[in-house]
């Protein structure tokens, strides 16, 4: 009995042996996947050692259980522990080197120089005081352009712009003592944009605009209703400069019976604005002159006041004018132009008319002192629109500014592209 006793006894201590072996290796597989596994490898070896001495037991049936060691050789899958050497990856905390992007934190410093840009932005509230200069905008003969000026201009204001007023003396007559001494009268359009707006700091204009050159045979210009005054265009889209080489200057030639003959310059003797306005039944040519300052015998006698105006026609170039009025040429008007003639012989002038050399206008004379009709609309403007009177106001002021800032009466030769140092006082009397 005592036999049987202490093989049972040293049985169960067997099996308490493999048991108490077993419980730690259980443990083991659960810690290693966030413990290291090589403190507890050892152990497996120790399970040997500590079973070998249950083997003392002669003979238990229970003893395979202890084949349930294996399981304690699960261990091994605690050698799956490299999957814990995986933990390089959590190595990858050199993503945490990434950190080096919270470096890019300067970029965030670079965040200030934004705010910085709303002080840079600040400058931007003087551009207002910058930018009245910038809304005029330049146009030909250098003047400025108001888009707010030109949406208030009269739609019966066909064209306006700088007018002026020349004569040429006699052949070989140097000092005229009246009109007889004059051979001919002509004056020249210096058309501008509507927009168009100048100021004492404009300056002279632009001697290199289009301009035309229209003459009048007659001389002087006609002051009442009564009197009539046929016109041509002499030159079209002519610079002054241009016009001033090829026609204002003087020059000298030969004759066969007279020997040497002198063509006297043409001088100018007068300046201003103008507008060709139209109303239902007829164009008108109004103008205000700014030089001279103050009118003379001479400006009277050629039948210009301080203001006036003119009824303006064109003549349809199918029908023949007058013998002392007609051309050796006709104007080579477009098929477009001849079409708003129609079957007239006259028609309200338009500014295009006058683009073409040779063609013939006639001059009714209508106000003096006055713009007479070509300063109301007639009831052609819109609501928001300005009658055409107060428009040649505004630019007859604008001129007499832009005079005074400059050399006065003088500035006619600025002007007109000419060295003023090389001409006298602009003639308000005759010589003599």
């Amino acid at each position: 009995m005592a036999t049987r006793t202490s093989s049972r006894h040293a049985a169960q201590k067997a099996k308490e042996a493999i048991s108490t072996s077993a419980e730690p290796t259980g443990k083991t597989s659960k810690g290693t996947k966030r413990k290291a596994a090589a403190e507890e490898v050892p152990q497996p070896k120790k399970e040997k050692t500590e079973v070998i001495k249950p083997d003392e037991a002669p003979k238990t049936e229970e003893a395979p259980k202890a084949e349930q060691a294996p399981k304690a050789e699960e261990a091994p899958k605690a050698e799956e522990a490299p999957k814990a050497e995986e933990a390089p990856k959590a190595v990858e905390a050199p993503k945490a080197e990434e950190a080096p992007k919270a470096e890019e934190a300067p970029k965030v410093e670079e965040a200030p120089v934004k705010p910085e840009e709303p002080s840079e932005a600040q400058p931007s509230k003087e551009q207002p005081i910058k930018t009245p200069p910038e809304k005029p905008q330049e146009i030909e003969g250098g003047l400025r352009k108001s888009e707010e000026r030109e949406s208030v201009v009269s739609s019966t204001i066909l064209e306006k712009g700088f007018i002026y007023f020349f004569f040429r003396p006699r052949v070989n007559v140097e000092d005229p003592h009246s009109i007889g001494d004059v051979a001919r009268s002509f004056f020249v359009l210096r058309p501008t944009a509507l927009g168009a707006e100048f100021d004492q700091g404009q300056g002279p204009v632009d001697k290199d605009a289009s301009c035309r050159l229209m003459m009048l045979p007659k001389k002087k210009f006609p002051t009442s209703a009564k009197e009539r005054d046929m016109g041509f265009v002499e030159k079209a889209g002519q610079s002054m400069q241009s016009l001033h080489e090829k026609f204002i200057a003087g020059t000298t030639y030969q004759t066969a019976t007279r020997g040497e003959r002198h063509t006297e310059e043409a001088r100018p003797y007068a300046e201003g604005v103008y507008a060709i306005t139209s109303t239902p039944r007829a164009s008108h040519l109004a103008y205000i002159l700014t030089i001279p300052a103050e009118l003379g015998a001479l400006q009277e006698d050629f039948g210009l006041r301080e203001r006036g105006s003119w009824i303006v026609q064109s003549k349809n170039p199918k029908f023949a004018g007058p013998p002392v009025g007609q051309l050796p040429k006709e104007p080579e008007f477009p098929p477009s132009v001849l079409e708003k003639f129609g079957d007239l012989r006259w028609v309200p002038l338009q500014p295009e008319f006058l683009d073409y050399p040779n063609s013939q206008f006639l001059m009714i004379g209508e106000a003096q002192n006055d713009l007479g009709k070509a300063a109301s609309s007639e009831g052609g403007k819109q609501s928001h629109e300005e009658e055409p009177g107060q428009e040649l106001e505004k630019m007859g002021d604008e001129n007499e500014h832009r005079v005074e800032a400059l050399l006065g009466d003088e500035t006619v030769y600025r002007d007109l592209g000419f060295h003023a140092m090389s001409y006298r006082k602009l003639p308000t009397t005759w010589n003599g």
